[in-house]
């Protein structure tokens, strides 16, 4: 029965994406296809609340047969464009590169290592067994969102989340799963697969491989392959949204605005403080549509990805009727020793450098300071150069990063610590620490396709092959 649900899961985000364009690549198709899907059956069991239905696995196999049946009327043309794809797949295996093979090797051995764990270890987490992993068990059996738990104040701190994560611990629960960390592996599949894709359309498949091996191989992130808990995920939404518009606004690739779009939605519906996010890509199509005058593409990409996160607000507020205290602090004002606490945090995660308890060295390996010295490197060539030539629309992703970061630090900034029951500097090694899983996909993707990465492995491709 799982096992039915989760290619269920896998038919309705394939028909999905296959219903945006049916160009995408295996790679992309795989990636989009869980994030759509498990992102879809949340929907589904959002309205099937709403209209007053009880959960069941008979009222979500209906739903998505029809979905999936709308969606595929043309499916012979689905067929043969998936023929198409294997087809190629083939042709582009008969010219082996062992470096790409070996790489693929050793992340195919740590996804087995980490699929296993999760397949073997329960949820343990305390946020996950005092409130995701308890809210969803309760909800797939009582078959709604607004669940008892509510009347007791039992629900934990995610009993106002956005529904995607423990929602679809619920979806897995309903189809008679024992544990649901079998999604967390799916999550991370579909992080690395479409992490590779992206770099791919800018390098080579080595570069792709290799630097899809330094993402997975990232500390903090590949242990949290295995938590249940709901950062990863989120990463898994975040990526996509912000290179798929990228990808858009860099190639006018049609595809990947909607993509975009979507994916950015389901951030929203995933977590709550990823608002930051939205209005930085919304920023990042808001700057393209400044220079073409295209605001209605603006304007649908904002509804597309903010209809999820006002959509979940207006159900707090109107249906779970949990009387909540502020989460920021609006008034605090300039405050020195907290603001040098938290820069102090950030520095370590940032530069790799100890202090009090964490070591953002490892936490995060190198990959932020390789970021760093990738720009530095690239802005001393662009002195040479131009900075056109150099960059090119890159100023699009460091725009992005910079207002995101900015607005994710300013988050914390003003979050109520009573309401919390946490100090700021708790806050910054734990929930900031891991919100730091956000950004690695991003400023990984710039390091692989920067201006000298792409020189570098392209000289290497060329010793490779011997041209």
């Amino acid at each position: 029965m799982l096992i039915a649900g989760i290619v269920l899961c896998y038919l309705l985000g394939c028909s999905v994406v296959m219903a945006v364009s049916r160009k995408f690549s295996l790679a992309e198709i795989t990636g989009y296809s869980f994030l759509t899907g498990i992102g879809m059956q949340t929907v589904f069991l959002f309205l099937l609340d709403i209209f007053q239905l009880h959960f069941t696995p008979f009222l979500l196999i209906s739903l998505n047969l029809v979905v999936i049946i709308a969606l595929n009327r043309k499916f012979p043309e689905t067929i043969a464009a998936f023929k198409e794809k294997l087809n190629q797949a083939r042709a582009g295996a008969s010219a082996v590169n062992y470096v790409a093979v070996f790489l693929f090797c050793i992340i195919a051995y740590l996804f087995y290592t980490i699929t296993i764990k999760n397949l073997f270890w329960p949820p343990s987490e305390g946020d996950s067994i005092t409130s995701f992993d308890k809210l969803a068990r309760v909800m797939a059996l009582e078959g709604k969102f607004k669940i008892s738990l509510f009347q007791y104040n039992l629900q934990g701190a995610a009993g106002v989340y956005p529904p995607l994560f423990h929602g679809s611990f619920t979806y897995v629960y309903l189809f008679g799963a024992e544990t649901p960390k079998i999604v967390i592996t799916f999550y991370f599949l579909s992080l690395l697969t479409l992490f590779y894709s992206f770099v791919k359309a800018y390098t080579n498949t080595t570069a792709a491989m290799l630097f899809t091996l330094v993402l997975m191989a990232t500390p903090e992130l590949y242990a949290h392959a295995a938590l249940a808990l709901g950062n990863m995920p989120t990463a898994a939404y975040i990526c996509p949204a912000v290179l798929a518009t990228y990808l858009w606004l860099d190639k006018g690739d049609e595809k990947y605005f909607w993509m975009g779009a979507i994916m950015l939605g389901f951030t929203g519906w995933i977590r709550s403080d990823a608002i930051a996010f939205i209005i930085a890509v919304i920023f990042m199509i808001a700057l393209k549509a400044l220079q073409t005058k295209d605001f209605k593409r603006l304007l649908i990409f904002g509804a597309i990805a903010l209809i999820p996160f006002v959509s979940w607000l207006l159900y707090v507020k109107l249906k779970i009727q949990v009387p909540q205290a502020s989460r920021f602090d609006l008034s605090i004002g300039y405050n020195a020793a907290r603001l040098n606490t938290m820069l102090n945090y950030t520095k370590a995660y940032l530069f790799a450098l100890p202090y009090r308890e964490v070591h953002g060295g490892q936490l995060y390996g190198v990959v932020f300071v390789g970021f760093f010295l990738a720009l530095i490197v690239n802005a001393a060539i662009a002195f040479k150069k131009g900075i056109k030539i150099v960059f090119g629309n890159q100023w699009i992703l460091l725009a992005f990063l910079m207002v995101a970061f900015s607005l994710y630090f300013s988050e914390f900034y003003v979050i109520n610590e009573d309401v919390q029951s946490s100090g700021i500097a708790s806050l910054m090694a734990s929930s900031f620490k891991r919100g730091m899983f956000y950004f690695l996909p991003i400023v990984l993707f710039f390091t692989a396709t920067c201006f000298s990465s792409k020189i570098f492995f392209d000289k290497l491709e060329k010793f490779r092959t011997g041209s």
